[in-house]
């Protein structure tokens, strides 16, 4: 179904509401390392409804090099909560302007074996926007439909892992020849269980 005002204003009501309601589960294990960071798990319209944006970092990064990712990073002292660490990454890595972001709710903290504990922001824009992302650390924006995320087609569950006493579970999603998977397909997988009906 293509994006229209009333159908995103609809989503975009029904997907604050959910997320409003809910008790999050923050924070990680006693003694665990959690190093607090945070995404922009960033919404736009598109032809086929609304549309997840993601990113594919460099090939010459040193750590996450060439993997599919929300725009984020770790919170820095001067970042006054997720929220705003999750926008301002997203303004030096897309270009994004924080102004035209409608920031919609937060989900679950995500625990990574890597030591960061990321706080996925949920939030949308309202039209599309010109893209100018970063070259040092994106090689590619794309958006999916949350239609095509939601069909069992594109979905591949690989159990969990354990790691540092602590379950991760393994999902990944198919699209387009790229496959979405780790803490960011974790993150989709948190989005779609509380995607309106």
């Amino acid at each position: 179904m293509a994006s229209t005002p009333d159908t995103l204003d609809a989503t975009v009501a029904a997907l604050r509401a959910t997320l409003a309601a809910r008790a999050r589960k923050v924070g990680a294990p006693p003694g665990h390392p959690a190093h607090p960071a945070a995404t922009l798990v960033l919404l736009q319209p598109g032809p086929g409804g609304p549309a997840l944006v993601f990113t594919r970092r460099p090939q010459a990064l040193r750590s996450h090099a060439g993997q599919i990712s929300f725009p984020g990073g770790q919170r820095s002292a001067a970042d006054a909560d997720a929220a705003a660490c999750a926008l301002r990454e997203a303004a030096e890595e897309l270009g994004l302007d924080p102004a035209t972001v409608e920031v919609l709710g937060l989900l679950d903290d995500v625990l990574t074996p890597t030591g960061f504990l990321v706080t996925p922001v949920v939030a949308c824009l309202r039209s599309a926007v010109e893209y100018r992302p970063s070259p040092a650390e994106v090689a590619e924006v794309f958006a999916v439909p949350v239609a095509r995320l939601r069909d069992p087609v594109t979905y591949r569950s690989s159990g969990s892992l354990a790691y540092g006493g602590v379950d991760y579970a393994l999902h990944e999603y198919h699209y387009e020849g790229r496959v979405i998977w780790g803490v960011t397909a974790r993150m989709v997988h948190q989005l779609l269980e509380r995607w309106p009906a």
